[in-house]
């Protein structure tokens, strides 16, 4: 068997015991064999870059704890987002300036916090992936909230807590009241009211409603209900929730006795007894966990938006201790509970 050698590749060098032949690639696979081990360097960090633009509503510390988990999320599964921050202005030409620029910056995937935000980019960008995070929506379950186009790149997680968990809220932390007060324009809500006096009615609860046109009808439909009911139940109903309307059902209800189920915490600071809120940094989450996913190829459109999972309780503590309405302890004492 003949053996060939080629001075140009290989060399030898003694050693005490023998003579060995070390065999030298040429320069060509060389260069070969580096880009090889730094391509499977860039695989086992696991880690790929993504060009991210966030826009965010307004600059709101809830936004910012969603931005938390929606990062995890992404940085979790391999992906490191090199991120461009943009906050709408307030008027329509600062709006139109911010959003033609994220249009420019041609970015991989678009993160919208917040009801305008999402709004306001997907009417102009139709193109791009946007996923969305702490959105109250949706137009065909609530006409007025959450004006979002449903189009084929959008997809996200929206804040609306189920009317089932409320419902069972209610139940446990108020277990001798059986008359719930609703307040409703029926031309925004009345499909929301329907599916809600169902679902009582199963528990064995009774759904007082009055409806109302406008905001001017508030008053009339709070005194109607004060003396008839065990518990009111916010509702997200754009005519009902005003500034002004929220401020007086709270001062009549409580001035009358009646423990306020509110939409949100801070409703509860504002003097509703409790109410179910989310967790932002879970909400922000989901939305990661939908942009991984269309990260690895999956169209938006194939991705149904999500509902919140983990949930807290907002309890107003000097509330309850005016109301002094009987509310189960154990819920007081739960983990997941908040207080003011």
């Amino acid at each position: 068997m003949t053996e060939q050698r080629s001075s140009k590749c290989t060399t030898t060098y003694s050693s005490p015991r023998s003579r060995h032949r070390v065999w030298l690639p040429p320069a060509s696979l060389v260069f070969l064999l580096v880009g090889v081990l730094l391509t499977c360097q860039h695989v086992i960090s696991g880690t790929t870059r993504v060009k991210l633009t966030v826009i965010k509503s307004l600059d709101l510390p809830e936004y910012n704890l969603a931005f938390g988990g929606f990062i995890s999320a992404l940085q979790s599964t391999g992906y490191e987002p090199v991120t461009t921050m943009v906050t709408l202005g307030r008027n329509d030409t600062e709006v139109e300036r911010a959003l033609q620029g994220v249009r420019n910056d041609r970015p991989d995937l678009i993160l919208a916090l917040g009801t305008r935000a999402a709004t306001e980019i997907s009417r102009r960008e139709k193109h791009t992936p946007i996923v969305y995070s702490m959105v109250l929506k949706s137009l065909s379950e609530m006409p007025g909230i959450g004006e979002l186009p449903l189009q084929a790149n959008v997809t996200g997680a929206n804040l609306n807590i189920p009317l089932r968990v409320q419902l069972q809220k209610i139940k446990r932390a108020f277990p001798t009241a059986h008359r719930i007060g609703v307040i409703s324009d029926p031309a925004q809500t009345k499909s929301l009211v329907d599916s809600v006096r169902t679902m009582a009615k199963a528990d064995g609860l009774e759904l007082r409603v009055q409806w109302v046109k406008n905001e001017n009808d508030i008053p009339a439909a709070v005194r109607a209900l004060n003396d008839s009911i065990d518990v009111f139940w916010m509702l997200p109903d754009q005519t009902v929730l005003t500034p002004r309307s929220s401020r007086f059902i709270i001062f009549e209800l409580i001035k009358a006795g009646v423990p306020i189920m509110g939409l949100s915490s801070a409703y509860v600071k504002a003097g509703a007894l409790l109410a179910v809120d989310c967790n932002y940094q879970d909400i922000g989450r989901q939305s990661g966990e939908l942009a991984v996913r269309i990260l690895a190829g999956q169209a938006p459109a194939q991705l149904q938006q999500t509902q919140p999972r983990a949930f807290t309780l907002a309890v107003n503590m000097k509330v309850r201790e005016h109301l002094r309405v009987p509310l189960d302890e154990s819920i007081v004492k739960d983990s997941n509970v908040v207080t003011f």
